[in-house]
């Protein structure tokens, strides 16, 4: 069994006074077991201030984090908030760390850490949480082959870092104080953890079903639909009109894809090139059958109201770790807490959570036969229920 504790502050400029707040919050003499783990959600300014790392330094176990946007733990929620939540066990054993640099290829940096880790528990890891930085030259679909080539396809969940800044500059991971531009953390566990996961729901009325393949394609890059370019196949169906998407831009379109194996995958696009193609935050493979949604901040409120309400009776709700991608929460317009609030009526009371924004949301999804494949999403809410 593993216990969750959770805590926040929003003292972003005294050091001292905000790690004491996060030590009082949980109370580790009282609460602490065998073996224990920390994750972090902040604000960069956290650590611009030194903030962050003066929490890390306080807590007497490893910590991995990252930067987003908003964050919420049971009864706080907001923008200048560092939310902390301990994981602690008796029969569960943690190992966490960080990567080497990682550039343009991260399967020799994830296989380094990896075994660091296994080394590290006492048997075979059966779960994996992970926080990987924004690269231009490494996707989040690659880091997950990588992690999944070295583990055997352990599930693994997580997100890659993000900001409040729509460039997503000022991204980092962090790990033991130290922050990161080009690594990943990982945290490894062993023994009976069973976690299990929810995905969005996407609300049927907003389902655009076309008989639709992704026909051409490179990497994250869609060329054609259906044999036709993709902003033609996008005029078809009312998304666009005079070589433009329509008013509401790429991040309102959520792909759907269903892959070779039967497993579904949400892309968000962000960009059209000069040369007609829609380049998508995650592997867009040919073959693969495409469903367009349309989104709005009604569409954010209500998938995440039937992703959460999906989560097993109260009895059997444990902790929670959430993660929402960061084009939902554009979606959300100045209302920016909106989507953590519909999570909080639903969980305050029920049990311990962490939300924060994500770069890309990275949750296992079941194939036809019920066994679980870890997928990289976009436009997705993604939950970790353990």
């Amino acid at each position: 069994m593993i216990k969750m504790i959770t805590a926040s502050t929003k003292e972003i400029d005294d050091r001292e006074i905000a790690a004491q707040e996060i030590l009082e919050q949980l109370a580790l003499g009282e609460t602490l077991l065998a073996h224990s783990v920390g994750l972090m959600n902040f604000h960069p300014e956290f650590l611009e201030t030194g903030v962050a790392r003066a929490v890390c330094d306080a807590l007497p176990f490893d910590t991995v984090g990252c930067t987003t946007s908003n964050v919420a733990v049971p009864g706080d929620m907001g923008d200048f908030i560092l939310s902390a939540a301990v994981l602690t066990s008796d029969d569960v054993s943690f190992a966490a760390g960080v990567t080497q640099p990682i550039r343009g290829n991260s399967k020799a940096p994830i296989g380094g850490l990896y075994s660091r880790l296994r080394d590290a528990l006492p048997e075979k890891p059966s779960f994996l949480y992970t926080l990987a930085p924004i690269l231009k030259d490494v996707g989040g679909d690659e880091f997950i082959e990588s992690i999944d080539e070295f583990s055997g396809g352990v599930p693994l969940f997580g997100s890659l870092a993000f900001t409040h800044k729509s460039d997503f500059s000022d991204v980092y991971t962090f790990f033991n104080g130290e922050h990161y531009q080009d690594a990943l953390a990982l945290v490894a566990m062993s023994g009976a953890v069973n976690p299990e996961f929810l995905k969005t729901s996407l609300p049927e009325e907003r389902m655009i079903r076309q008989k639709a393949i992704i026909t051409e394609s490179k990497k994250n890059a869609i060329r054609k639909i259906n044999g036709i370019p993709v902003l033609e196949y996008l005029k078809s169906i009312g998304l666009a009109e005079n070589g433009k998407i329509n008013e509401g831009g790429l991040s309102s379109i959520p792909l759907i894809l269903t892959l070779e194996d039967k497993s579904q995958v949400v892309r968000s696009p962000y960009a059209m090139t000069d040369d007609g193609a829609l380049l998508c935050y995650g592997s867009a493979p040919a073959g693969s059958t495409v469903d367009f949604a349309y989104g709005d901040k009604n569409y954010v409120l209500q998938s995440a109201r039937e992703t959460i309400a999906d989560a097993p009776e109260t009895q059997n709700t444990r902790n929670m770790m959430i993660f929402s991608c960061a084009a939902r929460r554009w979606m959300l317009g100045s209302d920016v807490n909106a989507e953590m609030d519909e999570v909080a009526k639903q969980l305050d009371g029920v049990c311990k959570y962490q939300f924060g924004y994500a770069g890309g949301e990275i949750c296992p999804v079941p194939r036809p036969d019920g066994s679980l494949v870890n997928r990289f999403h976009n436009y997705s809410l993604i939950a970790c229920i353990i």
